[in-house]
């Protein structure tokens, strides 16, 4: 019997190798999961309305009876507050009651997943006064005489401006910048060589 027919040949396997597909895993993953989660943050805040529940519970500029009782109406007013302590003013509603509801609508979409809460107040020349503060927790929230309803859609826009906001994201910008800066420095250097 000849040693060679017996003997089973083993391949060794590059130490580099596996390091090198440790890597691409960890990169393929990491890419994946930011665009999954971009995906999961494109959703952006497009129209708020504002409903009160009992319109005797709303305020009152005055409570004079049979005086300028359409300026006795509020003055609505929303505030949406978002991470980093950023306000946007959607503006006021003046002598409006909300019974009927009140829609406000956004001229750019607000990822929903940046706002901290959404601020409905009775507008006043020196300081507004708050009613009640909602976070979005669902299509319709109700706090105190109020219910929210907030109309959302997906952009790809604020899926990609959230891509970019996560590490990889910033990663991936930064080495494409140094890509560039890189290019731009040996196509200049032939001319000055």
């Amino acid at each position: 019997m000849s040693d060679s027919s017996a003997s089973v040949e083993t391949k060794a396997v590059s130490p580099w190798r596996i390091v090198s597909w440790v890597c691409g895993t960890v990169i393929l993953v990491s890419v994946f999961s930011c665009i999954v989660m971009a995906v999961l943050r494109s959703e952006g805040l497009r129209e708020i309305k504002v409903t009160a529940l009992d319109a005797e519970l709303e305020p009152r500029d005055h409570s004079l009876p049979l005086i300028k009782q359409f300026d006795a109406l509020p003055d609505y007013e929303i505030l949406v507050r978002t991470e980093g302590l950023f306000r946007t003013n959607l503006g006021a509603k003046p002598n409006k009651s909300a019974q009927e509801g009140l829609t406000w609508r956004l001229k750019e979409l607000i990822p929903v997943s940046e706002i901290t809460s959404i601020c409905l107040q009775d507008q006043d020349k020196v300081i507004s006064d708050a009613l009640v503060e909602v976070q979005i927790t669902g299509p319709s929230v109700v706090a105190g005489n109020y219910r929210f309803d907030f109309q959302t859609e997906h952009s790809a826009e604020l899926g990609v401006k959230s891509f970019f906001k996560t590490p990889v994201g910033q990663a991936i910008s930064f080495a494409f910048t140094m890509a560039i800066v890189i290019v731009l420095l040996r196509f200049f250097s032939f001319f000055f060589i």
